[in-house]
Parts: C-alpha cells; structure tokens; sequence
C-alpha cells in the first residue's frame, strides 16, 4: 500500500480537491484489488495487457461508460505516476470507452437561450445581467460565480479578463468579451457600496450559489423554460466546439483533462435535423 500512499502524496501536492483526491484513490484501490484477486505478481509487475484485461472487466459490469472512463482516467494518471517513480518498466496507457449512443444534450436551445437573455434584460436588474452574460459568455461554474471578487476583474475600453480560481485551487484567465465587459461595468456603477470584495452583493450581502440558482429559476418559470448554471456552462461549451479546439476550450472551463472537453462534441437532433434537410440532390 506504500504506492497508495505516494501516490496520493502527489496528487495533493497538485493541489486537487479532496473529492478528486478520494476519487482517485477509490478508482485506484479498486483496480488493485482486482488485479491481487486475478495475479500473483505484485504492482512492480504491471504491464498493460493488465490495463486491457481491467477495462474489459469493467465493461462486463453494469456501470455506466462515464463511470467506466472516469475510472480507466484514474488508472492511467496512476500509471504515468508509477512510471515515472520508477516503479514499473514501460509506459501504461489505455483508451477510454467509445460511446456509441448519441449522448443527451444538456444546454439550452438557442431560441430558450434568447427568450431567457431577453427577459433578463428587459427586466432591467443589471446585478442579474451581469450574472447571465458572465455564465453564458465565460462558461464558469456558479461555485465560481459566486467566488468573483473586484480585484479579479481587469476591465479596459478594448478586452478585459477574469481571474477565476476553480476546482482543486486551479487558477486561469478568462478573457471577456464585449457583452460581458459591459455588463459588469453597467452594474459596477449601480453595485452597493459595502466592505465585501465579492462582486454579487444582495439584500443580506454577498451571493451564494443557491442565490443564483433561485434567480434563474425565477426568470426561467416566466418563460417556460428549465435553467442551471450548470446548462448554460453546457450551452456555451457546445457552442464552442463547433469553431473551437478542444484544447482551447479545456482552458476556458478549466477541466483537468480534455477527455472532460470532449462530452461538448456531441450530435444534437436539430443537427441531425438541419444536416438531412440541407441535402440537395
């Protein structure tokens, strides 16, 4: 178990969350255990053929493709780990599971997105349209959201950017766009002048997360339409893909790995739709 312990030595001093931390030791605890079970031979002994047989093993259960290729994740930053302690001999790398079910769309359609924009605006609350351009224009997470203080906004005439400290303590830039930029300037001239640092400051003070989430839905019962956070992340980062390297998007939204990106590059109905009906023979 010494190579547990290591192991989760060096993912703590990247600076993981806990809950990634425990992920990734749980995943890992479970492989060991499967590969005790069926080898003789201790870790030091790990080839890859090992990995393959696991990922089988896996696929044989019942677990769900997300699940399975979040644990293979697991294992291979594992490996690389252990390869590169010297603990065994070659490289160890496998592919994840393709999915070859059309995966479910979890943003807003364009045209719930601009009834959503519109109603926002119109009601004129420009703390809520400043929240709404930074979700839809940056693609953070409300966590993040309701972590944005002054000194993390850098605003000038032309660009601007946005400090966002996210998941595990990471830390990147944001640059905003023109819509965005306006907004937070708009409602930096109307802002309560209080001693928080936070940017969204209520009735009782700074904003939590479940603040943010009752504002949405507010607007969200006026329209008709089910919205989170969470899907206007999802709506951008589908937006993004179309024009858009995954590599630059994983910077965008801060994922650890762009295996984490690539849930963006999906098929839609209306894609699907829109690509039959422009056929011309």
């Amino acid at each position: 178990m010494d190579y547990i312990q290591g192991f989760e030595a060096y993912l703590r001093s990247k600076d993981r969350s806990k809950n990634t931390v425990s992920c990734y030791i749980r995943d890992v605890l479970q492989f060991t255990a499967w590969y005790q079970r069926k080898t003789e031979y201790g870790l030091d002994q790990w080839i890859e053929l090992d990995s393959v047989e696991y990922k089988k093993y896996l696929q044989s259960t019942n677990q769900a493709i997300l699940t399975i290729n979040r644990k293979i994740a697991s294992i291979n930053v594992f490996a690389q780990w252990m390869h590169q302690q010297g603990y065994i001999k070659e490289e160890i790398h496998i592919e994840a599971v393709r999915n070859k079910v059309v995966r479910q769309y979890k943003g807003l359609a364009e045209k719930d997105l601009w009834k959503l924009r519109n109603e926002i605006h119109r009601m004129g609350n420009r703390m809520h349209i400043c929240m709404i351009e930074l979700l839809i224009g940056t693609g953070i997470r409300v966590s993040e959201l309701v972590g944005i203080q002054l000194k993390d906004i850098e605003i000038s005439e032309r660009k601007g950017i946005l400090k966002v400290f996210g998941k595990g303590n990471s830390f990147r830039t944001i640059p905003l766009n023109k819509e965005v930029r306006k907004a937070i300037t708009r409602y930096l001239e109307v802002r309560p002048q209080v001693e928080s640092e936070y940017l969204c400051i209520g009735q009782r003070g700074s904003l939590e997360r479940n603040a943010i989430n009752l504002i949405l839905n507010k607007y969200g019962d006026r329209i008709n339409v089910k919205v989170t956070p969470h899907m206007l992340r999802h709506t951008l980062g589908y937006k993004l893909v179309k024009t858009t390297p995954l590599t630059t998007i994983q910077q965008i939204l801060g994922h650890d790995h762009v295996a984490t990106t690539n849930i963006y590059t999906l098929t839609t109905q209306q894609d699907m739709a829109e690509a039959l009906a422009n056929i011309e023979w």
